[in-house]
Order: structure tokens, then sequence, then C-alpha cells
């Protein structure tokens, strides 16, 4: 019985000492990952994306009304940043982006923790078209392909 308490203690260790080394390993390949992400910044944007922007878009009708996001954005020459204010919609992706202009478009890539808002395409979009912004990726899953028109304050 003894013989047997020491082997399922041994087991627990290197069981455990396995689920570290596979946590280790991971960890460091999502660093890895963001570090290919973070390579995106190496060139300031145009400085017509400068300054803060606002738009809000409605989401689903609920039984206490309908429900909104309003994005606001904050870019600078080589980062963004996400503020959301919701009603009946979760909070997510609020944080810093990452910035690359690409055909005259500003593509805004999520950089921080939040593992459900990092993906291989850009979460947002932001064009230019005369005198009006506009941009793609804000509301639900069905609107956040349209263009929708995006203030600058």
């Amino acid at each position: 019985m003894e013989s047997l308490l020491k082997y399922k203690r041994k087991f627990s260790a290197r069981l455990l000492i396995v689920f570290s080394i596979c946590l280790i390993i991971s960890c460091k390949k999502n660093s890895i990952e963001n570090n290919k992400i973070f390579a995106l910044n190496q060139e300031n944007i145009s400085s017509k994306y400068n300054g803060n922007f606002e738009v809000s878009t409605e989401t689903e009708v609920t039984t206490t009304g309908m429900a909104s996001i309003t994005y606001y954005f904050t870019i600078n020459k080589n980062s963004a940043y996400l503020k959301t204010n919701t009603y009946h919609e979760p909070i997510r992706c609020n944080g810093k982006y990452l910035t690359k202009e690409k055909n005259h478009m500003l593509e805004l890539y999520y950089n921080e923790k939040d593992s459900a808002c990092v993906y291989d395409y850009p979460n947002f979009i932001i064009k230019k078209t005369k005198n009006k912004y506009f941009i793609q990726g804000v509301g639900n899953e069905a609107m956040s392909i349209e263009w929708v028109e995006i203030e600058k304050k």
C-alpha cells in the first residue's frame, strides 16, 4: 500500500511537470505570434488618420430596447486605442491596436490579452473618401462587413 502511494505521488509530480512544460511552450508560441503582429508598426501612418473618431451602431432588438455599441477611437502616428460604451452588448476588444496603412486604408489589429479578439485579419478598417471617413468592422457580425460613416472629432 505504501509503494502504491509513493507511485501516485511520483506520477502526480511527473504529470505536473509535463503540464508546466506544455503551458510554457503555449505561452512562448503566443508571444511569438504577438511579435509577428507587432512587426506591423514599422512605419508611421498618414496624418489624415490621426485624431479621435466616434461611431454608434444599433445591433439588435431586445425586450428592453435596441442594443447598441458606441466606438471611440484615438489614433496617432503608429497606434490606436479603442474604448466602447454599450447597451445590452458585451464590452470586448477595448484597448490598444496596432495600425497598418494598406491600399490607402488604415487597418487596425487588436494588441491586448483577450485572445477572442486576435485575428489574422484586421479588426477594423478605416478609409477616407473625399472629406468623409468610413469604417468596417463595427456592430454585429452581419453589419461588420458594411462600410459605416465614422465621425472625426
